[in-house]
């Protein structure tokens, strides 16, 4: 009985070390690294808008190479956006997979054994 009962610890120990690691560790990674491309291209933004005011407006090639890189900065942003929303709706998913697998080796210690 005593073996079943350390055995359970054991697994309730690295069960919650996977979760920790799983959660705070590769979540905040990835969302440390997206984060600083979303400042670098905020930045990158803020230069292209800086050099939009010293475009003439009678040159069309370079109204059209501004409006294109603003154009792309932005679609860049964007997608990093969906990035960070998509590593959250993982993240979520992760925690709760968490919980459920702790409502279920809680409820596995409660059976009867035959």
């Amino acid at each position: 009985m005593a073996y079943n009962d350390l055995s359970n610890k054991i697994k309730q120990w690295d069960n919650r070390a996977a979760q920790w690691m799983g959660r705070h560790f590769y979540i905040i990674l990835f969302e440390a690294i997206l984060g600083i491309i979303f400042i670098m291209a905020f930045i990158n933004a803020l230069k292209i808008l800086n050099t939009g005011f010293y475009v003439r407006k009678d040159d069309v090639t370079q109204q059209l190479l501004l409006s294109q890189s603003l154009n792309t900065t932005l679609i860049v942003m964007l997608l990093i956006l969906i990035a960070l929303g998509l590593l959250n709706i993982i993240n979520n998913n992760t925690r709760l997979r968490g919980v459920l697998k702790n409502i279920e080796f809680s409820l596995s210690r409660r059976r009867p054994e035959d």
